[in-house]
């Protein structure tokens, strides 16, 4: 990418920048680091098309972040380190403040906090390991609970509420109707998940107590709770047999992080995996995208 700002507007809210910094006594040391994290979006506005301040939306700010975790470093091997996004989100926020203050914005653009990124870590399956998982199922409702917890991708609690009816399987789409937060969103079902769950639905689940009509039901048709799904789910764990696997203590949970991870792998967008996931900010999602890069780097080594 270019090094210098070319776009005259752009150099104006940069010196704006430089005098707001000024004022606050921000340590902006030899380098200028606050001045040059701004620069570097600036001219990365430039690159893209982008002409006027208030064009940028969330959308722009989100593929700046894509950029920043696959931005190669200036010296050395290998992409920036976290602390260095970390700075650089933070450069931006006082960025878009010196804009709200000068009235060059109206509204804000999504800027991540960094917050989430110190949560405890999950333990997250291969992609080889969910295969094993599902090669050792020993029936059909063994394959559903594991295609609405990694191939859907749905909370605990979510997959609890399922009903049969929220199976769309003529349209594709599994419904959860009271999510996070009780928001509603419609789930994409690949061509394997809808047959694990046809398979489910017709040779077990229609042979069970209607009951209240729960997706996932005991022997007298009573909905099976989060606890118990994640008992059954230990179960198939431990059918596979292998030792790491088994001490991992995978849970439901860990079925969601682990389909994050693998969208992440295989380059979805981070509005993507927000949508799919079911989050309410795409806050949330940068999570998996810093953690999946870090991993990348680990196997590069």
């Amino acid at each position: 990418m270019k090094k210098t700002l070319i776009n005259p507007d752009f150099i104006s809210l940069l010196h704006s920048f430089t005098n707001y910094i000024k004022v606050r006594n921000y340590k902006t040391g030899k380098r200028n680091i606050y001045q040059s994290a701004v620069s570097d979006f600036l001219i990365w506005l430039e690159v893209s098309g982008i002409r006027k301040i208030k064009q940028v939306t969330s959308v722009e700010s989100v593929a700046y972040f894509e950029y920043l975790i696959a931005r190669p470093k200036i010296r050395g091997e290998g992409t920036l380190a976290e602390k260095t996004i970390k700075f650089q989100l933070f450069a931006l926020g006082l960025f878009q403040q010196n804009l709200l203050e000068n009235k060059e914005i109206e509204t804000t653009f999504f800027i991540p906090s960094y917050s989430q990124f110190s949560q405890k870590e999950r333990n997250i399956l291969t992609v080889e390991q969910v295969k094993t998982v599902y090669q050792h199922c020993q029936n059909h409702q063994e394959r559903a609970l594991l295609s609405v917890g990694y191939g859907c991708g749905l909370r605990r609690s979510e997959i609890e509420a399922l009903d049969i009816n929220d199976i769309q399987l003529f349209s594709g789409m599994l419904i959860v109707r009271s999510g996070k937060n009780s928001k509603r969103r419609e789930v994409p079902m690949s061509n394997p998940v809808m047959e694990h769950l046809r398979q489910y639905l017709t040779q077990e689940r229609y042979n069970a107590p209607l009951g209240n009509g729960a997706l996932f039901v005991n022997a007298k048709g009573q909905r099976i709770s989060g606890d118990q799904l994640n008992t059954l789910l230990k179960k198939m764990i431990e059918q596979t047999g292998q030792y790491e696997l088994i001490k991992s203590d995978i849970t439901l949970h860990c079925l969601r992080h682990s389909i994050a991870f693998h969208l992440a792998e295989n380059n979805a967008s981070i509005e993507f995996i927000r949508r799919f996931l079911g989050h309410a900010e795409i806050n949330t999602t940068y999570l998996y995208a810093i953690k999946n890069k870090k991993r990348k780097l680990i196997t590069t080594l």
